[in-house]
């Protein structure tokens, strides 16, 4: 005598299951490759630094303002702390941005790995 489990589903929806994983799959795969044309900005030094980073955080602009290139010749490292703290706040924000855009597919469930 076979018992059935309380609760069990009958096996068509483990097969529901899997159709919706592949659904689920290829709109986070849609999403992955629109956020490459997305883009986040972020300026620093009152504009004497400003990056640009896709949605797949792939740095793809970075300008400095003709002040901040002379006042280089003399304090390299401020300029260089500049481009890293704008890279960082673009990156955050990249980041944000694809959470966002996967949380529409996901239901906010994290997933590891997507990124």
């Amino acid at each position: 005598m076979v018992r059935k489990l309380k609760g069990a589903k009958p096996a068509g929806n483990q097969a529901d299951i899997v159709k919706q994983a592949q659904v689920m799959q290829q709109q986070m795969l849609e999403i992955q490759e629109e956020l490459k044309s997305k883009e986040v900005s972020s300026s620093v030094g009152g504009g004497a630094v400003s990056v640009k980073v896709n949605g797949q955080k792939e740095l793809v602009e970075v300008k400095l303002s003709d002040e901040i290139v002379k006042e280089a010749a003399t304090d390299k490292e401020m300029l260089e702390d500049l481009i890293l703290t704008a890279v960082k706040n673009a990156m955050a924000e990249a980041e944000e941005l694809a959470e966002k855009e996967m949380a529409k597919v996901t239901g906010g469930i994290n997933i590891p790995g997507l990124f």
